[in-house]
């Protein structure tokens, strides 16, 4: 990690999440741009032999494996011996780019599991000290309540987590960088310093033209291609009813395939409820306990969200989805189709699909 006298080091910009605000989109973007940034003097790193080179990720991996007890991400499975941060190491020490970009939200759970042998954010910090004359780090955060929904969808939808809880138990069970940015940002000042860490919000009417691949590139300072556009929405997240399916099937035990089959299915079927009012303050679907968390975190470390949360809280937690039998409907039928198919994948799902709804129509 040596670098000569002579050679000024690059400047750095990391680029830590959060998870579901956009990140997926950005880096497929900043990958896209590799040889613009380039002649523009960015070094957007390329990782050989890893899950996906359109990121970062294996770097935060191979920390979280390193300090946390047992772990063992099976991501990481490709590239455990890619040596990935000598790789780094060796592509800023040969650039002639003045500043560097990392981007994987993966940085973002750091130091959030209860089995540590040590801090990962200072093992970070750490290594990246020599190879930069400064370090940026920046997120982008989505009010607490909008965010946890969209996380536990997530959960559900992969199959990280092969939940029957429903959507307020499984939020209480989430790491607290979910939920308390106060402390988030404090653990991260303390290794990279209080000016190094910039949290912005994420809410469209506050992102440059509602993007937050535009924001990032005006923030760093890059002139984009005309390619900036159609890096939106690139995860679209399950319906209310959809959710609820999910969870339902997750009675049943059964393969990931099966399951990112039965997803599929039912994200193609399972349209938003005709008699659900909507979700245009997800705050309400929480326990208080958490509300009450996002409120005194908010107010500790002002975000600038537009936050009902200050304004008025519900006596008790609305039910998540408020759905009629009638509603299953479209998603039954697909799924009897697909139970019938030669597929075996398809077929196990479809299955899956119809027994979640036969247990839900009996509740």
């Amino acid at each position: 990690m040596w670098f000569r006298r002579s050679r000024r080091r690059p400047e750095l910009y990391l680029h830590i999440g959060q998870p579901k605000s956009g990140t997926t989109s950005l880096q497929d973007f900043l990958a896209q741009e590799r040889s613009r940034l380039q002649q523009q003097g960015f070094l957007y790193p390329r990782l050989r032999h890893v899950d996906n080179d359109n990121a970062q990720h294996a770097l935060s991996y191979e920390l979280r494996e390193k300090t946390v007890k047992g772990l063992r991400m099976t991501p990481h499975d490709v590239s455990r011996d890619a040596g990935v941060w000598e790789q780094l190491t060796h592509q800023v020490k040969h650039t002639d780019c003045r500043r560097v970009i990392l981007s994987s939200e993966d940085f973002y759970f750091l130091d959030q599991a209860s089995r540590l042998r040590r801090s990962a954010l200072a093992v970070l910090a750490d290594r990246l000290r020599p190879m930069f004359d400064s370090i940026t780090v920046v997120a982008y955060l989505r009010r607490q309540d909008q965010h946890v929904e969209s996380w536990c969808n997530e959960l559900i939808k992969f199959g990280f987590n092969q939940s029957t809880r429903d959507i307020a138990s499984l939020a209480d069970t989430l790491p607290a960088c979910h939920s308390d940015y106060r402390a988030l940002r404090k653990s991260w000042v303390r290794r990279f310093g209080e000016q190094a860490v910039i949290f912005k919000p994420f809410q469209r009417d506050r992102l440059k033209n509602g993007s937050v691949v535009d924001d990032f590139c005006d923030f760093i300072g890059y002139q984009p291609s005309e390619r900036l556009s159609g890096f939106e929405d690139r995860n679209p997240r399950l319906t209310r009813l959809g959710f609820e399916i999910v969870r339902h099937l997750n009675r049943f035990e059964h393969s990931l395939d099966v399951h990112q089959r039965a997803v599929h299915l039912i994200r193609e079927s399972a349209g938003e409820s005709r008699h659900d009012p909507g979700a245009g303050e997800p705050y309400q679907y929480f326990n208080a306990p958490l509300r009450e968390l996002w409120r005194s975190s908010n107010q500790a470390l002002p975000m600038n969200f537009e936050d009902p949360l200050f304004e008025r809280q519900p006596e008790q937690r609305r039910d998540y989805c408020l759905w009629r039998s009638s509603d299953l409907d479209d998603a039954e039928y697909a799924a009897t189709r697909a139970r019938n198919r030669d597929d075996r994948c398809t077929a196990a799902a479809g299955a899956l699909i119809v027994a979640a709804i036969d247990v839900m129509r009996k509740k």
